[in-house]
């Protein structure tokens, strides 16, 4: 009994072992892209939210501009299967989306940004209360027009957003179009009020 399971025994153990080693490399692999890709996308988002805070502050958001798009060009490739990946795109998209927006240009698109479709959806979702600050900031300076041509753009984002019908297993839009909404309204009602006050 013993010569006859020696070979295939010793044969199946070995391929076992040698399986369980690719194994172990493999999942070495995924947890150093893991790491990598939770590392720079911290730092995607740490550079958006500056380009952000540069819009609503009034300050040149050149410099933290081009420090974004520096990062943003080493992102290609990493695995997006790990969340803060998405999570740093959509911000990137966000801070893109508002600049924009503040220069009175056209809003990106995602093809044009290089991101993918679900990730500029988020972030063209929370792009919409960043408008509803800029055009805050610009009623409280006086500048009823330009607040009315932000709120124009919002409401044209927001109504496209209620386009978007997708599962929250594929993008989480869904609580985001209901904000985006509502922040809309409340706007509408801020610019009336200042219409008000300025006849």
């Amino acid at each position: 009994m013993g010569r006859g399971l020696s070979n295939p025994s010793d044969g199946a153990a070995m391929g076992f072992m040698e399986s369980m080693e690719r194994a172990r490399e493999e999942l070495a692999l995924a947890e150093n892209s893991r790491e990598r890709a939770i590392g720079k996308s911290r730092a995607l988002i740490r550079a958006s939210k500056a380009v952000i805070h540069a819009v609503h502050s009034g300050a040149d958001p050149t410099v933290p501009l081009e420090s974004m798009e520096s990062l943003f060009g080493d992102f290609p490739g990493e695995d997006a299967r790990w969340g803060p990946v998405t999570d740093a795109l959509a911000e990137y998209a966000e801070a893109r989306i508002l600049v924009a927006v503040a220069e009175g240009c056209a809003i990106p698109t995602w093809e044009s940004l290089g991101v993918d479709p679900g990730a500029w959806a988020m972030g063209l979702a929370d792009s919409v209360g960043e408008m509803r600050r800029l055009a805050l900031g610009r009623l409280m300076a006086g500048d009823l027009a330009g607040a009315e041509a932000v709120f124009r753009t919002m409401e044209t984002v927001a109504d496209g957003l209620m386009l978007f019908d997708v599962p929250d297993a594929v993008v989480p839009l869904r609580r985001k179009q209901d904000v985006a909404r509502g922040v809309v309204e409340r706007t509408r009602s801020d610019l009336a009020v200042a219409k008000v006050m300025d006849g």
